[in-house]
């Protein structure tokens, strides 16, 4: 398949076939540059767009986009070996629907993949078989963005450097929505008809980038609905004062002097290849960064206006519909992610992704705990709380909180409490829903084989996510914001009450009082 993009030249991607029946199944366009590389100069600053002159190919010679796109730089996941890597990473990977597209076009899921935003790339995920083989027509979008101190590094250093910015990951992905919004159309997609959605990590990206489009400081309003999996808005992030001495530990492992001014620190970090980087965040003190309150892609505001029903409200007002939801059994995914072995260390961990002053109040249940408990104790206690702070309580407060604006009608929430058979050789059965193992059905096989009764229980669990993606009038089935729908340990789909709301509110309490008794005070510095 060719795509011609008007001044920017010719595209020419691949044809993906079964592998089973050599069928056509969809094309699929790869490495698709969206920004300028973040390299250099540009590293630690915000993405620019592609330049007038950038061309993608002739008519002559068009551009072949067949390869995978480039892995951002990223630490060894629990001892693995990680991919062969680039910082020149901002490319999406780019699905079409065989055949001619509807009178308006196909509509847009722009797909975020997850990964802590430390870890992961866009081409982990196969959604070829959900466009061949269900009613999910659509086009699909995966930008590539940077991740971890690439993307999410911050400092007074930075902030100082040129233009105040922070928060890069999140960024790059608005800029790369931005690139889908004026090219999908040469694609054959609708870009008036944009889900925004994504897993873990994606989730919460697929909020962010949601409260900045109708928020104050976008352009226009690009996303019409949110398809947020296993995450939720989190809690209220650090300020850059907070993370400072992680920017300041960073110097040290490096070797960087600290009594250097500011702009020759950037500088020489600048300079530094990207392995060394990485290499170094194995010896720091706190391995993940996290995104802050900037006050510019991330307003001060937005938690106070969830908080107070606002936000809510201007859900309500644009007409945004969400699908929202987790599995039964997500700590199984969590709880070995550098787990901690102490109540202290219970705080010190959780203050890699949190505030520090929210870690310590949501670890005070935990407190008088015997110091020399095992560390299998300590591995599980982290592995529910995080799941509860990652997904089950910040999300049922997120959507007790937008539900008082909003008709029931625009939030579908979703429970599962069952996986593919695929999944066994990723995670143990005992393990049941955990973490990630949706993706087999979200994905239609993600890549791997499903069982034929499991394509026919697919199918039918997805067809309400057909129509939501579609922008169709959607027949959910649940009548109030406590009910679910609900995939059942044996594989059937019922609506029924969350069984954990009640149990999972009170932390989303505690996260909201904490962070309501905590004025903010120059929260850029």
């Amino acid at each position: 398949m060719k795509v011609i993009n008007p001044g920017k030249g010719v595209l020419e991607g691949v044809t993906l076939l079964d592998s089973v029946t050599q069928k056509p199944k969809c094309h699929r366009f790869s490495r698709v540059p969206y920004a300028t590389p973040p390299v250099g100069h540009y590293r630690w600053r915000k993405p620019q767009p592609l330049p007038e002159s950038f061309s993608y190919g002739s008519d002559a010679a068009p551009g072949q986009y067949r390869k995978p796109s480039s892995v951002c730089p990223q630490p060894r996941v629990f001892g693995r070996q990680s991919p062969r890597h680039d910082e020149d990473c901002l490319q999406s990977n780019i699905w079409v629907p065989l055949g001619k597209p509807p009178k308006d076009g196909w509509p847009v899921l722009f797909y975020i993949h997850g990964g802590f935003l430390q870890f992961g790339s866009n081409n982990y995920d196969d959604p070829s078989a959900l466009i061949a083989e269900t009613d999910v027509k659509c086009i699909i979008v995966s930008p590539g963005y940077r991740l971890g101190l690439f993307g999410f590094l911050a400092s007074r250093e930075l902030w100082e450097d040129g233009s105040p910015a922070a928060n890069f990951g999140f960024w790059d992905q608005r800029l790369a929505l931005e690139w889908t919004y004026e090219n999908i159309r040469y694609f054959g997609g609708n870009p008036e008809n944009i889900t925004v959605g994504g897993l873990s990590a994606g989730s919460y990206a697929t909020f962010h980038q949601l409260a900045y489009d109708i928020g104050p400081n976008a352009r226009e309003q690009i996303i019409r609905r949110v398809f947020q999996l296993s995450n939720g808005c989190g809690v209220q992030p650090k300020v850059l004062s907070e993370v400072q001495q992680q920017f300041d530990d960073l110097l040290y492992v490096l070797g960087v002097s600290s009594s250097d001014s500011p702009a020759e620190k950037v500088k020489k970090l600048r300079s530094l290849p990207a392995d060394l980087l990485v290499t170094a965040v194995d010896s720091m003190k706190q391995k993940f960064f996290r995104p802050i309150l900037d006050g510019d892609f991330m307003s001060e505001d937005l938690f106070p206006s969830i908080f107070s029903g606002r936000f809510g409200e201007r859900l309500n007002q644009l007409g945004i519909q969400t699908v929202i939801g987790d599995l039964t059994q997500e700590f199984h995914g969590y709880k070995n992610v550098y787990p901690p072995t102490s109540y202290h260390s219970l705080i010190d961990r959780l203050s890699w992704d949190y505030p520090r002053h929210v870690a310590e109040a949501v670890s005070t249940p935990y407190k008088s705990s015997v110091v020399s408990l095992s560390k299998e104790y300590w591995k599980d206690i982290f592995g529910r709380l995080y799941a509860d702070m990652q997904i089950h309580s910040t999300m049922r407060g997120y959507v007790n909180s937008i539900s008082m604006s909003l008709p029931i009608s625009t939030i579908h929430r979703y429970r599962i409490d069952w996986r593919t058979k695929s999944v066994d050789k990723k995670f143990p059965r005992e393990f049941g829903a955990t973490h990630t193992t949706d993706m087999s059905i979200w994905f239609f096989g993600n890549g791997d084989t499903l069982e034929d009764s499991e394509k026919v229980f697919i199918r039918e669990w997805l067809k309400p996510i057909a129509a939501f993606i579609d922008g169709r009038k959607v027949a959910w089935g649940t009548k109030s914001v406590d009910q679910v729908r609900y995939i059942t340990a044996d594989g059937k789909i019922e609506v029924l009450e969350d069984e954990v709301w009640k149990a999972k509110l009170p932390i989303w309490e505690v996260t909201r009082e904490v962070t309501k008794a905590t004025p903010l005070s120059k929260p850029r510095l």
